[in-house]
């Protein structure tokens, strides 16, 4: 029987998810002629009073994803702040998967060399983390980031420095940070109730995750043994065998060897195998799928509250992606293609 708080905090989720911006909606933002008429739209949505706060010369993408991005964090740590005991702790956890992305995002520009500021990072108050993300913005380098994190759970970041600077692939790192991140959260759902359904969509994640590593990797032409190795050792409906055919077999053969397991999830990127791009967005809309799946179905458990997170987190990516392509101009054929 679930407690209390617990059912307060499943029934507060309900009401929160009415708040989330519809298919529909992205489908007329998408159809905008100008970032001006997209924002319009905004007015009437839960974005409305910090767009307001804008003088309108000023509101550009940039100023909008920041405020796309500070509503995603404010909706996580609702949640956090609302649930109690080892309820609160693996929401606690589970919301850290922005912290991951803010690692990611500092990995990514020290591997470029391109200039990285907080402005660049989504915007994590340092109550919701231990990481000195001003010390990693400055930074030389990946090595020198990876050695400011040896004192956080990230510290294991060190054993793949070497296979990173060999290869030059930040992915090898960033697989490990999802490792970490995943492994943690599984490690705070055991005992809770509802574990069914939310390892059902916590693991079908760290699935479609291994599944865009390894493609990712070998469009990149690395070696089988380097994508067994770097995959996240968490398996579900994607086996440990069933991950080494798809390292040693071809990329082509992919959909083949998913049948029956994750059908379908190649068939749009097989069009253009060589585009990393498109993969994300069909990874990305399966697992987002899984949460829209779970908010019908699992509408009484805890699961239901991690779908709701997740579709948070698809909304902002959306409105990121509409707002900055219609800011560059790009045509609605190509942004229909990346919206989730």
């Amino acid at each position: 029987m679930k407690k209390p708080e617990t059912i307060y905090l499943i029934t507060r989720t309900h009401g929160r998810r009415t708040h989330l911006l519809n298919p529909e909606d992205f489908n007329v933002m998408a159809k905008s002629r100008s970032l001006s008429e997209a924002v319009n739209q905004l007015l009437r949505s839960d974005y409305a009073v910090e767009i307001s706060k804008l003088p309108s010369r000023e509101v550009d993408s940039a100023r909008l994803e920041m405020i796309f991005l500070k509503t995603l964090v404010d909706r996580y740590f609702t949640v956090v702040k609302d649930a109690r005991g080892k309820v609160q702790e693996f929401f606690r956890a589970y919301a850290a998967r922005i912290e991951i992305e803010n690692l990611k995002r500092v990995l990514r520009a020290k591997h470029t060399g391109e200039p990285i500021d907080s402005r660049n990072l989504i915007p994590l108050g340092r109550e919701h983390t231990t990481i000195n993300f001003p010390a990693l913005l400055k930074a030389e380098n990946v090595e020198e980031t990876v050695t400011l994190l040896k004192e956080t759970p990230y510290a294991p970041l060190s054993g793949r420095v070497e296979a990173y600077r060999r290869l030059n692939l930040p992915i090898i790192l960033e697989s490990l940070l999802d490792k970490i991140y995943f492994e943690r959260v599984l490690e705070r759902m055991d005992g809770l109730v509802d574990v069914g359904s939310l390892r059902w969509l916590v693991c079908q994640e760290v699935d479609l995750r291994n599944l865009s590593l390894i493609f990712t990797l070998k469009l990149m032409d690395a070696p089988p043994r380097l994508i067994e190795d770097t995959a996240i050792p968490i398996y579900y409906k994607l086996r440990r065998g069933v991950v080494r055919r798809l390292a040693q077999g071809r990329f082509e053969d992919g959909g083949e060897i998913l049948a029956g397991i994750y059908s379908g999830v190649l068939d749009d990127v097989s069009k253009r195998p060589g585009d990393e791009s498109r993969l994300e967005v069909a990874i990305s809309k399966r697992i987002y799928d899984n949460a829209t799946f779970a908010l019908t179905n699992f509408f009484l458990e805890l699961s239901y509250v991690v779908a709701y997170m997740l579709l948070c987190e698809k909304e902002a990516k959306n409105l990121v992606t509409i707002t900055t392509a219609l800011d560059l101009g790009v045509s609605e054929e190509v942004l229909r293609s990346r919206i989730l």
